[in-house]
């Protein structure tokens, strides 16, 4: 399945809901018809609500909100990484297309008529990896440098600002204070239950799905904050993208083998299929959860897939452009990218 929040407009304002994505097409399709919002989504509380008056239920809307919650992320803390309630609302919706909630909701929205908002919209932590041998051998060599041997010895991840995520379709900021804004592709994977001390072989267990992460980084920033060795601050934290919605592990399959690319406007800049990562998603979450709990809806980001930035392939993106990125089983992730509004701040000291 394919889970989403998203956003519609109403006379009292707009309202951010939980969906059910049914594109159309089959999965040989799943790129053209995301980029194209070909399809349909389910909104999961009126949809458990109409199932509900349908039965003969007492107080369907009461039910909807005790046991069905309109957004991902509270409905996740009540059922974990379990999506048999999703698979029965699913079913049942598809079979009653026409049905309307109690009070005239609209269960059934074309997904060209929403807005997508990020998956998880209160992201507790933003954890990023570096997964990919092959992509930190082209960077760290541009730079004139080799991968530490730490990063081959346990995994390895820098914490990222989790109050500025971007949904599909919206225009990220460009930073004022640079001149070499940049595009990441990666994967990520969303904590669906909470988890801590848990072993390799059961640390799957605890994704709720997959998603696509663009890491946007100013990299002249970036490249002067990482002298410092403490890591990147002002070069990531203006912006992540995240979306376009989450599709559970049994519908995913294998990151591995994923086709995926990155189009700026339009032109197709890198395709990649991104092999065995180094450091799989299970042992990055059975490594974080040593003596630390992850929470419902925290991000762990695979780190940059092989040729997946612009400064890999020395292509650099400009204000105005709009960047896609591409997974065959995920969909698209488009973001716009403003202008820089206005000269950096003076933060120096006076002398």
């Amino acid at each position: 399945m394919k889970l989403a929040m998203f956003r519609v407009d109403t006379p009292v304002g707009p309202f951010d809901r939980f969906g059910i994505v049914m594109l159309e097409g089959g999965p040989a399709n799943t790129i053209e018809s995301a980029r194209d919002s070909a399809g349909r989504i389910i909104d999961v509380n009126f949809a458990f609500s109409a199932m509900q008056a349908d039965r003969g239920e007492g107080n369907p809307t009461g039910r909807a909100a005790a046991f069905c919650p309109a957004d991902l992320q509270g409905f996740a803390e009540l059922y974990g990484t379990d999506f048999t309630l999703l698979e029965e609302i699913a079913g049942w919706a598809t079979e009653h297309e026409d049905i309307v909630g109690p009070r005239g909701e609209t269960v059934h929205w074309q997904l060209a008529d929403v807005a997508l908002t990020p998956p998880i919209s209160r992201v507790p932590v933003l954890r990023d990896f570096a997964a990919f041998e092959d992509h930190l051998e082209n960077t760290f060599g541009k730079m004139g440098l080799k991968i530490p041997p730490a990063w081959y010895e346990q995994p390895t991840a820098f914490k990222g600002n989790s109050t500025t995520m971007f949904g599909h379709g919206t225009t990220v900021p460009w930073p004022r204070y640079t001149k070499k804004l940049d595009y990441e592709l990666e994967l990520a994977v969303i904590i669906g239950r909470p988890t801590k001390d848990v072993d390799i072989d059961h640390a799957a267990d605890a994704i709720l799905g997959y998603t696509l992460l663009n890491d946007f980084s100013a990299r002249d920033t970036q490249r002067g904050e990482m002298n410092v060795s403490t890591g990147p601050y002002k070069g990531k934290d203006f912006a992540w993208g995240l979306g376009p919605w989450i599709v559970t592990p049994d519908e995913f399959g294998d990151p591995s083998t994923l086709q995926m690319a990155v189009r700026v406007d339009g032109e197709v800049w890198a395709t990649s299929t991104p092999g065995p990562m180094h450091w799989s998603f299970p042992e990055a979450i059975s490594y974080t959860s040593q003596d630390e709990l992850l929470n419902v809806g925290e991000v762990l980001g695979s780190g940059t897939v092989n040729s997946g930035c612009g400064f890999e392939i020395d292509r650099w993106i400009e204000p105005g452009a709009t960047v896609e990125l591409e997974a065959d089983r995920i969909g698209v992730l488009r973001h716009h990218v403003a202008h820089p509004q206005g000269e950096p701040i003076r933060w120096r000291r006076a002398d």
